[in-house]
Parts: C-alpha cells; structure tokens; sequence
C-alpha cells in the first residue's frame, strides 16, 4: 500500500489517499476521464497508477503515469522521484538524473530521490558521485535497503573494500533474503584476504542461484587462498560442469596442480573414464584458448620474422619464445588471483 507524500498532506487526508490507491483500474480510469475530476486528484491517481505499474514492473504504463501527472502538476516533487524510478528501471540512467534533479530542485531533502540518483550514477560507472547521493539518502532516510546497496557496490568499486563490507552488512540487515548482496559482499571480504567470510557470503548466493558457474571459480579461488585444494578443484569442476569452455576455471584448476607438482600425474597417470573426460574437456579449453587468443599473433610474427629473415628456424624459433612469454604471462595473471 502507497503512503501520502509529505508535500501533499495540504490537499489529500491519509484516508484519502488510500481510499483512491485502493480503487480498481475501471474505477481509477472513470475517475481520470470524468471532466469533473479536479486536476488535483487526476494528479494523484496518475501518480498512485504509476506507483502501482512500478510495483508490478510495468514500466511503460509508469514513465507515462508520471509524465502525464506532471502536466497537470509538474510542482509535485514526488512525481518527478516517482518518474525517475520508472526511468531508471527503463535503462534511462541520463534521463532519471534529470528527473532527481528537478525533484532535489522542487524538495533539496527527497531521500528517494537522492537514492535513485545514486543508483542511476552507479550505472553510469560514477561510483564516487553515486556513494555520495547514498550517503544523502541515507542521511535522511537510513533504512533505504536500495541506497545502502546502491552505496555498497560504488565503495567495493572504489576499492574501499572494509567500507563496503560494513555497508553490505547494512543493506543485509535490512532485506537478508537479498543473494545477490552476498555475492558481491564475497567479492569484497575476498579482496580483503577474509577467505572463510567470503565463502560463507558466496553460499547464501548459491544457494538461490546454484548455476552460477563464475561465482564457483570465485569460490575455489577463495578455497586455493586457504590451500583447501581438493575443495578447491571441486569447485573448479563445479564451474566446468556448468560451463565447460570456460577458460579461467580450466587455468586456475591447473596452475594449483602445477603450484602443488600434481600436473603430470593428472596429465598422463591412469583414470577412470570419468576423469579422462576431464583431462580431456581441460586440455581442449587450453588449445581453445591458444588458438582464439595467441594463435593470430602468433601467425602475424611468424610471417613478419620469416619475410624479413627468410629463415624458417628464426620464425619458429621466435614463435616459440612468443609463446614460452605468454604462458608465463597467464601464469603470473593466474598467480594474482
């Protein structure tokens, strides 16, 4: 159920705002089309309509509930906040900017609006301009679950992990339910070194969404940090079931079994079919990944060492020296996560 805005309580009792918000959609467009209809309340049922269209995430039917209420009263700061929720649910980040900023022009203390400003900037990549209209709406309103999100992700972004941490707690305080939160409060107690955290944070998110194949390699590479490796592995494996050309997972799996002298047995030791099928599956990632990342490379300084040189030796060997660098390379990439 809505509540009456602030800025209205000088034209509409509380009971009579939710005597219209409870009105069926026939009764609501009898009201809207009868001239008799005050432009005061055609205001209001417009802004209610577009009120409920969010709640059911009918967007078209909002932005135009809101836009056609601010024809008829464009000083209503509440409408404009209203109107640029629907905007930024729409994709429109720019536009909803404009909206809060007619709102915060109209009411400098709308909390919602300063709330969807730092939402739409956040998109946007402004990360320290969207934390600071989170701090706005959180002044004036702290159980904002959005804002406090909202501000979470700018600060992880930021690099201000500790921060974030604090402000995911928040935010979780509010909506515990919320999976992916957790998720991204993972990634943050990760970058902190706060391994055991971070996986508990992972597994609420995984417990919602299993197939989540990127957040099971983010979680081996946690497990690998505490040199829990057959756990580890497990996740990897974990990521390749549910995604089985995906690379990171494959290279991860088998720089820890190098790290641990492990990878020939792998490679070459006798298995069970089933293991074969990894072997297999791993070793087809790597080609994959040569032949869609270097190999072009490759080719091009091959060609450019063998026109210039005119020595087949010199080109192999150069292509070979090309690729020792780039498996180094993945390594030392792989070693830092």
């Amino acid at each position: 159920m809505g509540d009456l805005p602030m800025s209205w309580h000088e034209d509409f009792s509380e009971t009579d705002y939710q005597q219209y918000w409870n009105l069926s959609p026939e009764a609501r467009g009898q009201r809207l089309t009868d001239q008799q209809t005050a432009d005061a309340l055609k205001a209001l049922l417009l802004y209610q309509q577009g009120r409920q269209a969010l709640d059911t995430h009918d967007v078209n039917t909002a932005i135009a509930s809101f836009a056609e209420a601010l024809t008829l009263r464009p000083g209503w700061h509440d409408v404009w906040a209203g109107h640029a929720a629907a905007l930024l649910k729409a994709g429109e980040q720019e536009t909803a900017i404009v909206s809060c900023d007619r709102a915060l022009e109209l009411e400098p203390s709308s909390a919602e609006a300063w709330s969807v400003k730092g939402a739409a900037l956040y998109r946007l990549g402004r990360h320290e301009a969207a934390a600071n209209s989170c701090d706005r709406a959180l002044e004036l309103n702290p159980d904002d679950h959005q804002a406090w999100s909202t501000l979470s992700d700018a600060l992880n972004r930021q690099g201000r992990y500790e921060e974030a941490v604090v402000s995911y707690d928040k935010a979780l305080a509010l909506k515990p339910d919320e999976p992916f939160t957790w998720g991204n409060r993972g990634a943050a107690l990760q970058k902190l070194g706060r391994y055991e955290e971070a996986i508990s944070s992972y597994d609420k998110l995984l417990q919602a969404e299993p197939k989540r194949y990127r957040l099971w390699h983010q979680r081996g590479l946690a497990l690998r940090k505490l040199r829990r490796f057959d756990a580890a592995i497990a996740n990897f494996d974990e990521a390749l079931s549910l995604q089985p050309d995906f690379y990171p997972a494959t290279r991860s799996k088998l720089f820890m079994l190098l790290q641990t002298g492990q990878l020939w047995r792998y490679v070459t030791g006798s298995k069970t079919p089933t293991e074969r099928e990894k072997v297999t599956r791993d070793l087809r990632n790597v080609c994959d990944s040569v032949v869609k990342t270097k190999l072009p490379t490759l080719v091009v300084i091959s060609l450019v060492v063998l026109s210039s040189t005119h020595s087949q030796v010199m080109a192999l060997a150069i292509a070979g020296v090309f690729l020792l660098i780039a498996a180094i390379g993945d390594l030392l990439a792989e070693s830092q996560q």
